[in-house]
């Protein structure tokens, strides 16, 4: 499907998503959201995903428009900083006021984020495009991504929890692999299976 035109109903209140744009001069990036929704394979992205990669773009247009240089910092770690449920008010608060000192207006941009539903409102209502129904396939490749993306994550922030308490001298000292290993247990029947040989049709 090719990209298309932006609505211009009259009576229809323009899209956040779409007023984000105009405001930060995003020229392509709906075209962006766009096709990475409808795409398959390592260029795709979910909706969420989506919402995360347009609000680290405003971040950094934010950024391009200070005194700050883009080279000189980390979008991602900084839009972690804002955002992340896991970031302690101390590194939020650091964060926010390192970039209002570069005459970042903080509470703006973050206002300009948006969310996963608003991009899905922003491409079904305001760009008219519909998703093609996912093959069998895609619906297991994407399943298996999300949870190995929570996988990778909770050992990621467990791994962390660790050192920190490490450091602490409040755990034994040592280097440590966290493995996060998920199980599916049907209750009627007692079957157990590892959720990825379950998905991927390796339970039999």
């Amino acid at each position: 499907m090719g990209s298309h035109e932006p609505r211009t109903d009259g009576g229809k209140s323009r899209s956040k998503v779409a007023q984000v744009i105009e405001a930060y001069d995003l020229d392509g990036v709906g075209d962006e959201l766009e096709q990475r929704w409808l795409a398959t394979g390592e260029d795709g992205m979910s909706l969420r995903e989506l919402a995360d990669h347009f609000n680290r773009i405003v971040l950094e247009a934010a950024i391009e428009r200070s005194e700050m240089s883009v080279l000189d910092v980390d979008i991602d770690r900084l839009y972690e900083q804002l955002t992340g449920d896991d970031v302690s008010g101390g590194v939020r608060t650091r964060t926010q006021r390192r970039l209002e000192r570069n005459g970042i207006d903080v509470e703006s941009v973050t206002g300009n984020f948006v969310t996963h539903q608003t991009i899905h409102t922003y491409l079904r209502e305001y760009r008219d495009v519909e998703q093609p129904e996912p093959t069998p396939q895609q619906r297991r490749e994407s399943a298996l991504e999300r949870i190995q993306k929570l996988q990778n994550r909770s050992a990621a922030v467990t791994q962390d929890a660790i050192e920190g308490l490490q450091r602490a001298e409040l755990v034994p000292e040592g280097d440590v692999d966290v493995v996060v290993d998920i199980q599916v247990i049907y209750t009627d029947t007692g079957e157990q299976f590892d959720i990825f040989d379950l998905i991927e049709g390796d339970s039999e």
